[in-house]
């Protein structure tokens, strides 16, 4: 008979797409397992699971400090996690910058750091190693002036007599500050061109090393941020536009004849597309610290406007400070090594 044989042909074509199937249900199989067994990363709406970092752009010791870990604080209140601050300061604030640029945007790193490595350094050094796209915008803190400072050593009161001093040191000082690209270097060189200084420029890492080496005398004036620190030493003039509550009789450097004007601002930031949900909760909690009028007249004692606001404001004070900085120092001729 040939019946046989057929059912033998059917028989082995049953089997092989027996197996096929099998095996096409052990793929499906497998990967159900993968998508719905496995440990999935965290959600915007999870967040946050695990404590937060806030990293520092500046040394610890300072009002950047203080107000950094004030913050930390608040923000821990709001989400119920710890948010511990890590000092990575350098450069200016380049360091602490360009590291959390790489990091993931998962809202477990964010930066705290200021005008100086966000506006300046990026058009003084185009090789920095991050650029405005690197970061999401979260909320401005607030702002200071700087300070012109000159040592106790050298036995000066006033700028005028500051002036005279240097000509009797052949106009040949040196001035600390905070870094290159930092508002304090900037109004240092606007400062000794417009004064014919030949200043010998020294970076520090924070404010406290700058006032230090004012007592002992190893430099003749700095150009440091404001804070309460900074009255250890005699403060000659503020860069502010007009002049400020909290240093009354100090004359502003425009009103004394020199066009130095700069404020030194302070901000939050997280790395490049931070989702929304966690974008709004951190501006949120720090938003409501900063609005606080306790923390307001508190941080305002010491020098301090807290400000505060949406991301935006902070990108629009960006863009701002951008187009009044880079003309400035194209026009110094200004490079990352001076």
């Amino acid at each position: 008979m040939r019946v046989q044989p057929n059912m033998a042909k059917t028989s082995l074509i049953k089997t092989s797409l027996t197996k096929t199937s099998f095996a096409n249900t052990f793929v499906l199989i497998a990967v159900a397992a993968m998508l719905f067994g496995a440990p999935r990363p965290a959600s915007a709406a999870d967040w946050p699971a695990r404590p937060v970092t806030l990293v520092m752009a500046f040394a610890p010791g300072t009002l950047f400090d203080t107000i950094g870990r004030s913050l930390a604080n608040a923000l821990s209140a709001a989400i119920g996690q710890p948010v511990v601050t890590e000092v990575k300061a350098g450069a200016g604030g380049v360091v602490a910058n360009a590291y959390v640029a790489k990091m993931p945007a998962d809202g477990y790193t964010l930066l705290m750091t200021a005008v100086g490595p966000v506006v300046m350094r990026p058009l003084i050094d185009k090789s920095v190693g991050y650029a405005d796209s690197d970061f999401t915008p979260i909320i401005l803190i607030g702002e200071s002036p700087n300070v012109l400072l000159a040592s106790p050593k050298i036995g000066v009161n006033t700028l005028k007599d500051f002036l005279a001093y240097a000509k009797t040191k052949d106009n040949k000082i040196s001035v600390g500050h905070a870094g290159p690209g930092t508002v304090g270097h900037l109004c240092s060189v606007m400062f000794s061109n417009l004064a014919g200084i030949d200043a010998s420029s020294i970076s520090y890492r924070g404010v406290a090393l700058i006032v230090t080496d004012l007592l002992g005398g190893q430099i003749d004036a700095a150009f440091p941020t404001y804070s309460p620190a900074t009255k250890s030493a005699k403060i000659l003039a503020v860069t502010s536009e007009e002049r400020v509550d909290f240093l009354p009789g100090v004359p502003t450097l425009k009103e004394s004849g020199f066009n130095v004007v700069g404020t030194t601002w302070f901000a939050i930031y997280g790395p490049a597309r931070l989702p929304p949900e966690i974008l709004a909760k951190i501006n949120g909690a720090m938003d409501a610290f900063l609005k606080n009028p306790d923390n307001k007249a508190r941080f305002g004692e010491q020098g301090f406007r807290l400000l505060g606001g949406p991301p935006a404001r902070l990108s629009e004070r960006v863009a701002k400070d951008r187009v009044t900085w880079a003309p400035i120092i194209a026009g110094l001729h200004l490079g990352a090594d001076k």
